[in-house]
């Protein structure tokens, strides 16, 4: 899913379970609501005993952040976390609607232009460009968070 806002990482690590529960818990913190949110750790939502659902605080807006989620299990080699990493759901949502009516508009152009005009290729552009600002705004922030849960678990990726 090289091309997509969403990402699947299995990591392997020799840690116990409690292990990994106690490390996330030292850098998770639970969700704040409101305008004077003051933050100790890197990370918000909540750690259960087998899944957590966290992001990365950051002192700036970037609404494509990765909502990462994950499942800690043991196996035969040692305890594996598989993580997912994709978009907000609201924004997900905003971006289908962004993209039908970029379509809607190139396919109302395309039915009326009798020639290709700068018109024509301007919806186009619009899907480029939100493409592009979701991409970049996604895979800068899940790289850095790829890293930090890499390092935290002193774990490798087997999968991704």
């Amino acid at each position: 899913m090289k091309y997509l806002p969403f990402e699947r990482i299995t990591y392997l690590t020799n840690l116990s379970e409690q292990e990994i529960i106690t490390r996330l818990s030292g850098f998770v913190e639970p969700r704040k609501y409101g305008f004077r949110r003051s933050y100790v750790k890197d990370y918000e939502g909540f750690v259960n005993e087998k899944n957590f659902e966290i992001s990365r605080i950051i002192q700036y807006r970037n609404s494509f952040l990765p909502q990462i989620s994950g499942i800690i299990q043991k196996n035969n080699y040692g305890t594996e976390i598989e993580v997912t990493m994709k978009l907000h759901v609201f924004v997900f949502i905003f971006l289908l609607f962004w993209c039908s009516i970029a379509i809607g508009i190139f396919i109302m152009i395309g039915s009326t232009e009798k020639k290709m005009s700068v018109e024509f290729f301007m919806p186009l552009l619009m899907l480029l460009f939100v493409y592009a600002l979701t991409m970049i705004g996604f895979k800068v922030e899940s790289k850095r968070s790829k890293e930090y849960l890499k390092k935290s678990f002193e774990a490798e990726i087997i999968k991704e």
